[in-house]
């Protein structure tokens, strides 16, 4: 194994105490990348009520350093102002977090940028002032035509120029891949998939009763999750089979509706909505069903669903993005996305055959392909092979 190196962590969404689980899959990239490497990690976000005008908070937790960087949220209505100041402001947190940082854990060899925008301005920045090298790791779904979200010139100028001077660029699929080089994002690529804790998401004892139990996991976002859809397939299959329960785990803009759907179609008793789930909570809901079910119109990888064949249960999914990329059929069902005929039968089908399905070889794909371990070992590989090569030139 080659020597450790210290790899600077720098992401446009990760967890802060506004806001624990904001981009939680970066921090499981740092807690997989800090199996064989050294991290830290340098966030920085703004915060409204801010008495200062920036406020550093260090912590050190699993082996790595992080240093959250708090600015004060500007309040103007001149828009070009606004941009300005909101740079200086960012950038100014990135240069005294990163003094911070370098005091802690020393000067790092390699950043890794989690998603280009918008706090990729800060890792361009690091890089060219301190001469450190960086890539991208990109999880972003607006790249994706279904999605249409990556428009506007500023937008596409600064992307294209932080692409540009990575040194690899690491979407988490295949899919998302191809849909950046659409927009002419052109680069070194390598996929790295999203990354589980197997250590936490794994199966439990569950006393098996007569009821068939489906959860659904989501920031409920009906525009990518469709869980309007799911719902009225839902209905249609709990019509001929009422052995059905549909747990709905996760907060987001689309709830109000989606509930009032479920009171409409008169499902209050076959459908419970959760909130938010943190980790355990999380697990213990898992378990607690036979199968987790996805119905999305657009995923650049789903994390959810590995974390389900983490807990060794099947999936019944859409076939959006980069779902049909990694499922097979002996890990559950997989119908066309936005077919809620097709949804109603899976969900019938699964009635009868869930008992089938190999839950150790389930949680075995999952721990294989998605553990720190795995994802951390190739990682590894890619920033040694960066840094070779940065000596070469």
């Amino acid at each position: 194994m080659p020597a450790r190196k210290h790899i600077l962590f720098i992401s446009s969404w990760y967890p802060n105490r506004n806001n624990p689980t904001h981009g939680i899959f970066n921090l499981y990239f740092a807690l997989a990348a800090a199996r064989y490497n050294k991290v830290s990690v340098l966030n920085v976000c703004s915060e409204v009520d801010l008495q200062a005008p920036l406020e550093l908070i260090e912590t050190n937790e699993n082996s790595i350093v992080t240093v959250n960087a708090y600015y004060r949220k500007l309040n103007s209505t001149f828009p070009l102002i606004s941009q300005i100041v909101k740079r200086f402001r960012v950038l100014r947190a990135f240069d005294k977090a990163y003094q911070q940082i370098v005091r802690a854990a020393g000067k790092p060899d390699l950043i890794q940028l989690n998603v280009v925008l918008p706090m990729g301005v800060g890792a361009f920045h690091l890089s060219k002032k301190h001469n450190i090298p960086y890539v991208i790791n990109e999880n972003w779904s607006g790249y994706c035509v279904e999605d249409g979200n990556y428009r506007g010139k500023m937008q596409q100028f600064y992307t294209r120029k932080i692409v540009k001077g990575a040194r690899k660029i690491m979407p988490t699929s295949t899919y998302l891949m191809e849909a950046m080089l659409k927009h002419d994002l052109n680069g070194n690529y390598s996929v790295v998939p999203n990354v589980v804790d197997v250590s936490v998401f794994k199966p439990s004892e569950r006393v098996p009763d007569s009821v068939t139990r489906l959860i659904h996991i989501s920031s409920l976002n009906d525009r990518e999750k469709n869980v309007s859809g799911l719902i009225r397939a839902f209905h249609k299959a709990s019509l001929k089979q009422r052995e059905l329960e549909l747990v709905i785990v996760g907060e987001g803009i689309d709830k109000t509706s989606y509930e009032g759907l479920v009171r409409e179609l008169a499902l209050s008793s076959k459908v419970k909505f959760t909130g938010r789930l943190m980790s355990e909570e999380l697990v213990s809901e898992i378990n607690h069903a036979d199968a987790l079910v996805m119905f999305s119109n657009y995923e650049t990888f789903c994390l959810v669903i590995i974390e389900a064949f983490a807990c060794g249960k099947p999936v019944i999914t859409s076939n959006a993005g980069a779902i049909k990329t990694y499922m097979q059929p002996d890990l559950g069902i997989m119908v066309n996305k936005g077919n809620e005929e097709e949804l109603e039968e899976a969900m019938l089908k699964f009635v009868e055959i869930k008992s089938r399905f190999d839950h150790e070889a389930i949680r075995k794909f999952a721990v294989d392909n998605y553990s720190y371990e795995t994802i951390g070992k190739t990682l590894s590989d890619i920033y040694h092979t960066v840094l070779l090569e940065q000596l070469e030139d």
